[in-house]
């Protein structure tokens, strides 16, 4: 018996060039593996709210989940609006007055801006745990004074 190997042309397609087309669907497949794969892998629950650089927040055991919502910063520099430099902290601290009118003037800005000026406003407030419990109060008042009466301290859940 003879073993004889045949070599065969690929078959011609429909263009009649002989150039053999991939199967779309092994890679069809494959792409909805890996997007099920990365949907399943995606985290739900990442950080609402980041917290400035220079603050040290502090520890809480609620297992509350912070929702987004407008953010005033009060850091060892100043006091911000989502990530914004409003006014610095010196000026607030050394300040008689408990209102703060630039900060005032931002919020009322945001208010207006968004369109929840009418109603009273959540605000997410975070501040350093070494910082003078003066200059939250005044912070806190201004806030209430721009239509944001509903406070929320942010702070680090412990591990």
């Amino acid at each position: 018996m003879r073993i004889s190997s045949v070599l065969r042309r690929p078959a011609a397609n429909s263009h009649g060039n002989g150039v053999a087309k991939p199967q779309l669907t092994s890679l069809v497949d494959m792409l909805t593996i890996l997007l099920v794969f990365l949907l399943k892998s995606f985290s739900v629950e990442g950080n609402l709210v980041t917290a400035a650089d220079d603050l040290q927040l502090p520890e809480s055991t609620s297992p509350e989940r912070p929702v987004p919502m407008v953010n005033v910063e009060i850091t060892t520099t100043g006091v911000n609006i989502d990530g914004r430099p409003v006014v610095p902290l010196q000026r607030v601290a050394a300040a008689d007055s408990l209102l703060i009118v630039e900060l005032r003037d931002a919020l009322r800005g945001i208010a207006e801006a968004t369109g929840i000026a009418d109603r009273e406003n959540e605000i997410t407030i975070q501040c350093d745990r070494r910082l003078d419990f003066a200059v939250i109060k005044k912070v806190m008042y201004t806030c209430a004074q721009a239509s944001f009466s509903d406070f929320s301290l942010l702070v680090l859940r412990e591990a």
